[in-house]
């Protein structure tokens, strides 16, 4: 997710129909410069190498949103002039298919199945990806990145994934799974004080800390194929900390 304004001006954008390494590229109405969806910068056109502020969003499935914010609004398909079934999903197969993108792969690395899933974090230049493979064993992960200290906090069940900035009043917690109650899909606790926290919203619910709200670092959610084209200097949480044999 970005934001559209730029130096004051609000842009909008469409698809144009083009990949980049296998990733979606847009182009804004304004100045029909071409952008990369997954670095959110402006590859072509007037716009070239601007880049989009990125902003923290959270990828989930309707179940657990409705639970933390009953009162959200959707969008009615119902009023939308393209009618599709959106009860299933059309990539289901591609998911668990061989095939990866319709462009040949640029960089060979082998540190994960190029299907995999990753939670990406680009933080102060460090870039690092978080495997689902990893987090689904361990889903309160406490890390470092670019000096960093965060928290990784992921459900399998609903493939949720949320990475905070851990640090609160100038002192870094250190978190640990809590048992999840009815009204929370997910909840950790710090092993400073003993509060009891949101793991999907980043908000502590009981304890000396409630009330406290950690920073939401924003992530990109992708396969490992397009993660590592776009980004070959990559770390991998749980892996070899640079790439094998990596080329160009």
């Amino acid at each position: 997710m970005y934001a559209r304004e730029i130096k004051g001006q609000v842009y909008s954008f469409g698809v144009s129909g083009k990949l980049w390494a296998n990733g979606l590229i847009m182009y804004d109405h304004q100045t029909d410069s071409l952008w990369s969806h997954v670095a959110g910068q402006a590859i072509t056109g007037p716009m070239q190498g601007t880049k989009l502020h990125m902003l923290p969003a959270t990828r989930t499935d309707w179940g657990t949103w409705k639970q933390l914010h009953p009162q959200t609004l959707v969008l009615d398909p119902l009023k939308s002039p393209h009618r599709r079934d959106y009860s299933g999903d059309p990539y289901e197969g591609y998911y668990y298919s061989h095939d990866t993108g319709v462009i040949a792969t640029r960089r060979e690395d082998q540190r994960l199945n190029p299907k995999a899933f990753v939670i990406g974090v680009r933080l102060d230049g460090a870039i690092k990806a978080y495997p689902f493979a990893h987090l689904s064993k361990e889903p309160v992960v406490n890390d470092i990145v670019a000096n960093t200290p965060v928290v990784v906090v992921f459900r399998e069940r609903h493939a949720t994934g949320v990475v905070f900035n851990r640090r609160v009043e100038g002192r870094a917690l250190t978190f640990v799974p809590a048992l999840s109650g009815a009204a929370e899909p997910l909840t950790m606790r710090d092993e400073q004080t003993g509060s009891l926290w949101s793991g999907v919203e980043g908000v502590a619910l009981e304890g000396s800390l409630k009330g406290k709200r950690l920073e939401q670092i924003p992530t990109t959610y992708a396969f490992w194929f397009a993660w590592k084209d776009y980004y070959p200097e990559t770390t991998v949480y749980g892996e070899e900390s640079q790439p094998k044999g990596a080329s160009k």
